[in-house]
């Protein structure tokens, strides 16, 4: 299913939809919505002005609703709102083919991607009191109630959804790697940072993709998917100048041994190499349940040193020579490390575009 703005085509389909769900209102003895013409006129008003969405299963329009930035019935309250800088959700109707399909679910979810990406912070929403499966499917994504408002002459109840700062919610940890774990933790201090295992997920994710980026979006999805929570992954690896940005991709996976047969096979690779020039990459993937993927990167130069030098890391950090610490990661300090790090550098990015 997909979410999207409403186009002029589609007024036709959301007349039939809201109709329908207008006569399902009164078949159930609820009185919401039986003063409302929802002509075609109505509608493009809507589409015109970007206020109507729609959730689409082919050609077919599965659920409707409008949003709004302002709603001034929502001013007066009796009761209390808790964000001031919100999105208003109007008009939710399903289509009769797609109840029971989570169509709902997918409204609202597109409503809160909508909410976070023009900086609002609340989502809110009202209903007829005697319209139980409403208010209960508001409850059921995440609502509240506030209180009460008056929408012309009718008592409404009023719900909010709070829409908190995404990383410091849960995150799952897409790696079975405990110095990732261990990173990601670190860097991301304000998010609650959880291992695969921990959320229930101990199966492989074949890494079938052609670049970090590819693969760290295949391995989150594939955990998101599994959780049903946020799941976090990344793919990075050693990148090479003299052996064509080799080990790339296969970093991990170079000899076909551990990091030690590693870095023996490198340094093997560069015996007749004066240009040792080498970056560390790194892509990390944000997955949600509700199908958006964020995607960083991140760098950090160097170069490949002729022996090892320091024992803090894991892989190929202490042949790698830092530009920026002047130092081997194998003798920063983690904290020094992380500064500075390809990793580090990708959750940054992440967090900037969160």
């Amino acid at each position: 299913m997909k979410f999207r703005r409403a186009e002029e085509g589609d007024a036709e389909q959301i007349v039939g939809l809201l109709r329908d769900g207008k006569a399902l209102l009164r078949e159930r003895g609820i009185d919401q919505w039986q003063n409302d013409a929802f002509d075609g006129e109505e509608i493009r008003g809507w589409i015109g002005r970007g206020e109507a969405f729609v959730v689409t299963e082919g050609d077919a329009i599965a659920g409707v609703c409008t949003i709004v930035g302002r709603e001034p019935d929502y001013d007066k309250i009796d009761g209390s709102w808790s964000r001031e800088e919100y999105l208003a959700v109007h008009r939710v109707a399903v289509s009769r083919d797609f109840l029971r399909r989570g169509v709902t679910a997918e409204i609202y979810a597109g409503a809160e991607q909508r909410a976070r990406t023009c900086g609002a912070h609340a989502l809110r929403a009202d209903t007829h009191r005697e319209n139980a499966p409403m208010r209960n499917a508001l409850l059921k994504n995440g609502f509240s109630e506030r209180g009460t408002v008056r929408v012309g002459t009718q008592e409404r109840i009023a719900y909010e959804k709070i829409l908190e700062d995404e990383m410091k919610t849960t995150v799952v940890a897409a790696t079975g790697n405990a110095h990732k774990l261990a990173e990601f933790r670190e860097i991301l201090r304000d998010a609650t940072v959880i291992s695969a295992a921990e959320a229930g997920f101990c199966g492989e994710v074949e890494e079938t993709g052609s670049s970090f980026a590819e693969n760290a979006e295949i391995k989150a999805r594939a955990v998101c998917q599994a959780t049903k929570l946020p799941a976090l992954a990344d793919d990075s690896g050693l990148c090479v100048e003299a052996l064509g940005g080799a080990p790339g991709i296969y970093s991990a996976r170079y000899s076909g041994g551990g990091d030690a047969e590693n870095r023996r096979l490198l340094l093997k690779n560069l015996e007749d190499q004066t240009d040792r020039r080498a970056y560390f990459a790194c892509a990390v993937a944000l997955a949600y349940p509700d199908g958006r993927v964020i995607c960083a990167e991140g760098r950090t130069y160097g170069k490949i040193l002729t022996e090892e030098r320091g024992r803090n890391g894991f892989g190929y950090d202490c042949l790698f020579y830092s530009d920026d610490l002047q130092k081997s990661f194998g003798e920063a300090s983690e904290e020094e490390k992380n500064a500075v790090s390809h990793r580090g550098r990708a959750l940054r990015a992440l967090e900037e575009k969160l």
